[in-house]
């Protein structure tokens, strides 16, 4: 209940929910500042609030709207990514400003009932806060100015009858939101040096940039695999243009087979198919509702062999379970792109499918922490992944989830 809550209320609204926040930030760090300069005594909590709340709504009225202007001007489009830059952090730091006030508030009237002086609670109230913003401050620091340089390749071990495979998997690259150019080759070059089978990339290759569709197109060219290269589309590739994406793909790239709801036999001894199935680009945090797609492409696969599917979203899993899929793999949340360990991340809010190897009964999903960034530029507690899965007959990995239930 209240995952659905948060998912239809906040993520569903996301540019109003994250303007809002972003105008509420602002003047809580105003009133921390004066309440560090002068003391929290000195600050009037009736105005305060009510600047914070008309903070909040000039905030959630005016990202939509810089939304919409970004998709046609590349001005606003450049506005648009410096307020995401900057609004992340103001939001983390005000949260934990809003966090320590709420606690020092309750140790303050523990601590006065001892006796402890105005003064001294004045200096505890600057140490704490001062030293929280700092560790904020450099955390947040790591994850835009270190993080977002790293990748890794991490190895995962699936079963899948009758097949003997490497598949270098690729997501959420969202190419034009800083991930072009050198950096692009660079993870072109890296996947290449894996050796595998077969190359996937599972959407989001492209952000809100259309600019960068035909470049991003021509490095993606560069990426080789015996079995070949198979890419689907995200729901940020249908911002984009999903149409626009196919054509520049087939004419830049015809080395990537995009799968539009379709599906190839793989040029290996066994019969083993690959389907992919496009998402729909419309309520990104939705779950529970099946794609009819799927379904479709699931009745016109031959069934001589097993089917890996592609698809972007996670939460197709139980319907492909149902549809007889023995491995899924997708992408989509990032892990959280900003997460606590594993299991500490917004990710979980929407989806039991955020990262990692999970299994239902004969299915597997994998899904991939993504190699891009949705909105700020960061990453902290989930670092950029290109995922080496090795598929064959009677393998696991001891340390997946037995099930995602």
């Amino acid at each position: 209940m209240l995952r659905d809550l948060i998912r239809i209320q906040i993520f569903g609204r996301f540019h109003v929910a994250l303007g809002a926040a972003i105008g509420l930030a602002v003047a809580i760090l105003a009133a921390w500042g004066v309440a560090f300069a002068l003391g929290p005594r000195a600050l009037a909590w009736k105005p305060a609030l009510a600047i914070a709340l008309a903070f909040a709504g000039a905030g959630g009225w005016a990202l939509p709207r810089a939304v919409e202007r970004s998709k046609r001007s590349p001005g606003a489009r450049a506005g648009l990514r410096g307020a995401f830059a900057l609004g992340f952090p103001l939001v983390v730091l005000a949260a934990g400003i809003a966090a320590f006030a709420a606690g020092f508030g309750s140790l303050a009237l523990l601590l006065g009932s001892t006796g402890l002086s105005s003064d001294a609670g004045v200096a505890l109230f600057r140490a704490g806060s001062a030293a929280l913003v700092a560790g904020l401050a450099l955390a947040l620091a790591w994850g835009f100015g270190v993080e977002p340089l790293r990748h890794e390749v991490t190895r995962t071990r699936v079963t899948l009858p009758r097949a003997d495979l490497r598949i270098a998997q690729l997501s959420d690259l969202h190419i034009g939101n800083g991930i072009e150019g050198a950096r692009l080759d660079e993870l072109v070059e890296a996947a290449n040096a894996l050796a595998a089978d077969l190359v996937v990339l599972t959407g989001d290759l492209f952000d809100y940039d259309r600019s960068a569709v035909e470049s991003g197109a021509r490095a993606l060219a560069r990426l080789r695999a015996p079995l070949g290269v198979f890419a689907v589309l995200g729901n940020h590739d249908v911002y984009v243009g999903a149409d626009r994406i196919a054509a520049a793909l087939a004419a830049l790239a015809p080395s990537v087979t995009l799968l539009r709801d379709a599906w190839r036999r793989l040029p290996t001894a066994a019969p083993l198919y690959l389907a992919g199935v496009e998402d729909p680009g419309r309520d990104w945090t939705g779950r529970g509702r099946e794609l009819p797609a799927l379904a479709a492409l699931a009745d016109s696969l031959p069934r001589d062999g097993p089917a890996i599917l592609l698809v972007h979203r996670p939460d197709a899993f139980p319907q492909a379970v149902r549809l007889g899929f023995p491995l899924v793999l997708a992408g989509h949340y990032h892990g959280g792109q900003v997460a606590i360990g594993a299991r500490v991340n917004a990710a979980r809010l929407l989806s039991p499918f955020h990262r990692g190897l999970y299994r239902d009964g004969a299915s597997q999903l994998y899904v991939s922490r993504g190699l891009g960034f949705a909105g700020p530029r960061i990453r902290l507690g989930s670092r950029r992944e290109i995922a080496l899965l090795e598929v064959g007959a009677g393998l696991s990995d001891p340390a997946s989830r037995a099930s995602w239930r």
